[in-house]
């Protein structure tokens, strides 16, 4: 008969042992679903011609952390594409801040759609470890120094 001690050991490597299991697979379709939901909402909202500073803010999020993930070995689009969005939401962001008018055109919103969609991608196909990291870098990125 085990003693309560040892079940109770038992149990905690069997968590341990789930948890590290679960770092090596993709993020669970339920929680993948609200994240991606927020971005392509951003991305209606752009098409709509709506935009704000909370929007694009959240745009160039999905931007950085899409490139994160790409420059980690699990993205399919080239870095150019990423160069050109965050020039283009940098610019939208200084004029948007200036004159409180947020325009984002029709090819910028083909490359965030491009973007978004790599996201999306990339949460259900990518382990959770990777995922885990891009955020720490995109923490660690806007961390006050």
């Amino acid at each position: 008969m085990a003693t309560p001690r040892k079940d109770k050991q038992r149990s905690r490597s069997d968590m341990e042992a789930r948890r590290s299991k679960t770092l090596y697979l993709p993020l669970p379709r339920a929680e993948a679903d609200p994240i991606i939901l927020r971005f392509r909402m951003a991305l209606e909202t752009v098409r709509g011609g709506h935009a704000d500073r909370l929007t694009v803010n959240l745009l160039a999020t999905v931007v950085l952390l899409t490139r994160f993930l790409t420059e980690a070995g699990h993205g399919l689009l080239d870095l150019a594409v990423f160069d050109d969005a965050e020039t283009a939401l940098g610019n939208i962001l200084k004029e948007g801040n200036e004159t409180d008018v947020w325009t984002i055109g029709q090819p910028v919103t083909d490359i965030l759609t491009v973007i978004v969609n790599e996201h999306d991608r990339q949460l259900r196909e990518t382990r959770l470890q990777a995922i885990a990291e891009a955020s720490r870098r995109f923490d660690r990125h806007f961390a006050p120094s």
